[in-house]
Protein backbone atom coordinates (compact mmCIF):
# COMPACT_ATOMS: atom_id res chain seq x y z
CA UNK A 1 0.00 0.00 0.00
CA UNK A 2 1.28 3.47 -0.87
CA UNK A 3 1.86 6.22 1.68
CA UNK A 4 -1.23 8.00 0.37
CA UNK A 5 -3.31 4.86 0.84
CA UNK A 6 -2.05 4.40 4.40
CA UNK A 7 -2.80 8.05 5.20
CA UNK A 8 -6.34 7.79 3.81
CA UNK A 9 -6.94 4.58 5.79
CA UNK A 10 -5.70 6.20 9.01
CA UNK A 11 -7.84 9.30 8.50
CA UNK A 12 -10.89 7.17 7.77
CA UNK A 13 -10.27 5.07 10.87
CA UNK A 14 -9.89 8.21 12.97
CA UNK A 15 -13.17 9.53 11.54
CA UNK A 16 -15.01 6.35 12.52
CA UNK A 17 -13.60 6.37 16.05
CA UNK A 18 -14.40 10.07 16.52
CA UNK A 19 -17.91 9.52 15.17
CA UNK A 20 -18.49 6.71 17.66
CA UNK A 21 -17.21 8.87 20.50
CA UNK A 22 -19.61 11.65 19.52
CA UNK A 23 -22.60 9.33 19.16
CA UNK A 24 -21.90 7.69 22.51
CA UNK A 25 -22.89 11.00 24.17
CA UNK A 26 -24.73 13.04 21.53
CA UNK A 27 -26.08 15.66 23.92
CA UNK A 28 -22.55 16.79 24.78
CA UNK A 29 -21.18 16.82 21.23
CA UNK A 30 -24.12 17.85 19.08
CA UNK A 31 -22.43 20.49 16.95
CA UNK A 32 -19.31 18.43 16.42
CA UNK A 33 -21.67 15.61 15.49
CA UNK A 34 -23.37 17.80 12.88
CA UNK A 35 -20.01 18.72 11.37
CA UNK A 36 -18.84 15.11 11.25
CA UNK A 37 -22.14 13.79 9.89
CA UNK A 38 -22.14 16.34 7.06
CA UNK A 39 -18.50 15.80 6.10
CA UNK A 40 -18.97 12.67 3.89
CA UNK A 41 -21.88 13.97 1.76
CA UNK A 42 -20.24 17.37 1.33
CA UNK A 43 -16.89 15.79 0.44
CA UNK A 44 -18.66 13.52 -2.04
CA UNK A 45 -20.47 16.46 -3.62
CA UNK A 46 -17.23 18.44 -3.94
CA UNK A 47 -15.39 15.50 -5.50
CA UNK A 48 -18.29 14.97 -7.90
CA UNK A 49 -18.12 18.62 -9.01
CA UNK A 50 -14.36 18.38 -9.51
CA UNK A 51 -14.67 15.10 -11.45
CA UNK A 52 -17.32 16.63 -13.72
CA UNK A 53 -15.24 19.73 -14.39
CA UNK A 54 -17.72 21.93 -12.50
CA UNK A 55 -15.14 23.50 -10.19
CA UNK A 56 -17.05 26.79 -10.21
CA UNK A 57 -19.91 25.15 -8.29
CA UNK A 58 -17.76 24.14 -5.31
CA UNK A 59 -17.84 27.59 -3.70
CA UNK A 60 -21.63 28.07 -3.99
CA UNK A 61 -22.18 24.50 -2.81
CA UNK A 62 -20.16 25.00 0.37
CA UNK A 63 -21.68 28.44 0.96
CA UNK A 64 -25.19 27.04 0.58
CA UNK A 65 -24.39 24.18 2.97
CA UNK A 66 -22.98 26.62 5.53
CA UNK A 67 -26.12 28.78 5.29
CA UNK A 68 -28.37 25.75 5.70
CA UNK A 69 -26.45 24.57 8.75
CA UNK A 70 -26.50 28.05 10.29
CA UNK A 71 -30.28 28.38 9.83
CA UNK A 72 -30.99 24.83 11.05
CA UNK A 73 -28.28 24.48 13.68
CA UNK A 74 -30.63 23.79 16.59
CA UNK A 75 -32.67 21.16 14.73
CA UNK A 76 -29.58 19.49 13.25
CA UNK A 77 -27.92 19.43 16.65
CA UNK A 78 -30.88 17.57 18.11
CA UNK A 79 -31.21 15.10 15.20
CA UNK A 80 -27.71 14.66 13.78
CA UNK A 81 -27.74 10.95 14.61
CA UNK A 82 -30.34 10.57 11.82
CA UNK A 83 -27.82 12.00 9.37
CA UNK A 84 -25.42 9.24 10.35
CA UNK A 85 -28.15 6.61 10.13
CA UNK A 86 -29.38 7.69 6.69
CA UNK A 87 -25.83 7.57 5.35
CA UNK A 88 -25.10 4.16 6.84
CA UNK A 89 -28.39 2.47 5.95
CA UNK A 90 -28.49 4.22 2.57
CA UNK A 91 -25.02 2.97 1.70
CA UNK A 92 -25.88 -0.62 2.62
CA UNK A 93 -29.12 -0.49 0.62
CA UNK A 94 -27.36 1.07 -2.37
CA UNK A 95 -24.73 -1.69 -2.38
CA UNK A 96 -27.42 -4.37 -2.09
CA UNK A 97 -29.25 -2.88 -5.07
CA UNK A 98 -26.00 -2.50 -7.02
CA UNK A 99 -25.31 -6.22 -6.70
CA UNK A 100 -28.92 -7.37 -6.74
CA UNK A 101 -30.03 -5.62 -9.92
CA UNK A 102 -27.38 -7.52 -11.89
CA UNK A 103 -29.16 -10.75 -10.97
CA UNK A 104 -32.23 -9.79 -12.99
CA UNK A 105 -33.04 -11.57 -16.24
CA UNK A 106 -30.85 -10.39 -19.09
CA UNK A 107 -28.15 -8.99 -16.77
CA UNK A 108 -24.66 -10.33 -16.10
CA UNK A 109 -24.06 -10.77 -12.35
CA UNK A 110 -21.64 -8.16 -11.03
CA UNK A 111 -19.12 -10.71 -9.73
CA UNK A 112 -19.19 -12.42 -13.14
CA UNK A 113 -18.37 -9.11 -14.81
CA UNK A 114 -15.48 -8.53 -12.42
CA UNK A 115 -14.13 -12.06 -12.97
CA UNK A 116 -14.46 -11.68 -16.74
CA UNK A 117 -12.39 -8.50 -16.63
CA UNK A 118 -9.62 -10.36 -14.81
CA UNK A 119 -9.70 -13.72 -16.60
CA UNK A 120 -11.46 -13.08 -19.90
CA UNK A 121 -14.03 -15.75 -20.75
CA UNK A 122 -15.63 -17.82 -17.98
CA UNK A 123 -16.56 -21.47 -18.14
CA UNK A 124 -19.86 -22.85 -16.82
CA UNK A 125 -18.51 -23.59 -13.32
CA UNK A 126 -17.06 -20.10 -13.01
CA UNK A 127 -20.32 -18.52 -14.18
CA UNK A 128 -22.29 -20.50 -11.56
CA UNK A 129 -19.83 -19.62 -8.80
CA UNK A 130 -19.70 -15.90 -9.57
CA UNK A 131 -23.49 -15.72 -9.75
CA UNK A 132 -23.78 -17.37 -6.34
CA UNK A 133 -21.23 -14.94 -4.92
CA UNK A 134 -23.23 -12.03 -6.32
CA UNK A 135 -26.30 -13.42 -4.53
CA UNK A 136 -24.23 -13.75 -1.35
CA UNK A 137 -23.03 -10.15 -1.48
CA UNK A 138 -26.58 -8.97 -2.11
CA UNK A 139 -27.76 -10.89 0.94
CA UNK A 140 -24.87 -9.59 3.03
CA UNK A 141 -25.63 -5.93 2.31
CA UNK A 142 -29.37 -6.48 2.84
CA UNK A 143 -28.53 -8.04 6.21
CA UNK A 144 -26.35 -5.06 7.12
CA UNK A 145 -29.16 -2.72 6.08
CA UNK A 146 -31.70 -4.60 8.18
CA UNK A 147 -29.40 -4.76 11.19
CA UNK A 148 -28.65 -1.05 10.96
CA UNK A 149 -32.37 -0.18 10.86
CA UNK A 150 -33.24 -2.52 13.72
CA UNK A 151 -30.44 -1.35 16.00
CA UNK A 152 -31.03 2.34 15.30
CA UNK A 153 -34.75 2.09 16.02
CA UNK A 154 -34.71 -0.40 18.90
CA UNK A 155 -31.32 -0.28 20.63
CA UNK A 156 -29.46 2.49 22.47
CA UNK A 157 -27.69 4.87 20.09
CA UNK A 158 -24.26 3.81 21.36
CA UNK A 159 -25.00 0.19 20.36
CA UNK A 160 -26.03 1.21 16.86
CA UNK A 161 -22.93 3.41 16.60
CA UNK A 162 -20.66 0.54 17.62
CA UNK A 163 -22.20 -1.58 14.87
CA UNK A 164 -22.10 1.14 12.22
CA UNK A 165 -18.74 2.72 12.97
CA UNK A 166 -16.75 -0.17 14.44
CA UNK A 167 -18.18 -3.43 13.05
CA UNK A 168 -19.50 -2.89 9.52
CA UNK A 169 -16.10 -2.30 7.95
CA UNK A 170 -14.38 -5.31 9.63
CA UNK A 171 -17.36 -7.51 8.74
CA UNK A 172 -17.14 -6.40 5.12
CA UNK A 173 -13.41 -7.10 5.11
CA UNK A 174 -14.06 -10.53 6.62
CA UNK A 175 -16.54 -11.22 3.81
CA UNK A 176 -13.83 -10.46 1.26
CA UNK A 177 -11.38 -12.80 2.99
CA UNK A 178 -13.91 -15.65 3.31
CA UNK A 179 -15.03 -15.25 -0.30
CA UNK A 180 -11.42 -15.24 -1.49
CA UNK A 181 -10.71 -18.46 0.42
CA UNK A 182 -13.87 -20.09 -0.97
CA UNK A 183 -12.94 -18.98 -4.47
CA UNK A 184 -9.57 -20.69 -4.27
CA UNK A 185 -11.20 -23.82 -2.83
CA UNK A 186 -14.02 -24.03 -5.38
CA UNK A 187 -12.03 -22.82 -8.37
CA UNK A 188 -8.44 -24.03 -7.83
CA UNK A 189 -7.55 -23.13 -11.43
CA UNK A 190 -7.61 -19.48 -10.32
CA UNK A 191 -5.10 -20.08 -7.53
CA UNK A 192 -2.11 -18.93 -9.54
CA UNK A 193 -3.99 -16.42 -11.66
CA UNK A 194 -5.67 -14.14 -9.16
CA UNK A 195 -4.29 -11.97 -6.43
CA UNK A 196 -6.48 -10.58 -3.68
CA UNK A 197 -6.10 -7.02 -5.01
CA UNK A 198 -7.15 -7.94 -8.55
CA UNK A 199 -10.81 -7.77 -7.54
CA UNK A 200 -10.46 -4.15 -6.43
CA UNK A 201 -8.61 -3.20 -9.61
CA UNK A 202 -11.30 -4.84 -11.73
CA UNK A 203 -14.03 -3.02 -9.84
CA UNK A 204 -12.29 0.32 -10.45
CA UNK A 205 -12.09 -0.58 -14.13
CA UNK A 206 -15.84 -1.22 -14.17
CA UNK A 207 -16.41 2.19 -12.58
CA UNK A 208 -14.23 3.85 -15.20
CA UNK A 209 -16.16 2.10 -17.97
CA UNK A 210 -19.46 3.29 -16.50
CA UNK A 211 -18.24 6.90 -16.42
CA UNK A 212 -17.21 6.75 -20.07
CA UNK A 213 -20.70 5.68 -21.19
Amino acid sequence: MTFKGVLVALLFGAYLLLSHWVLADPAQHRYLGVALALTPPLAGAVLFCLACGARRWVGPLLAGAALLVWQSATWLGAHFSWLYFLQDAGTQLFLALMFGRTLLAGQQPLCSRIAALIHGGLDAAQVRYTRRITVTWTGFFLTMFGASCALFLLAPLAIWSAFSNLLVLPLTGLMFVVEYALRLRCLPQWREQMRFTDTFRAYRALGAQAQER
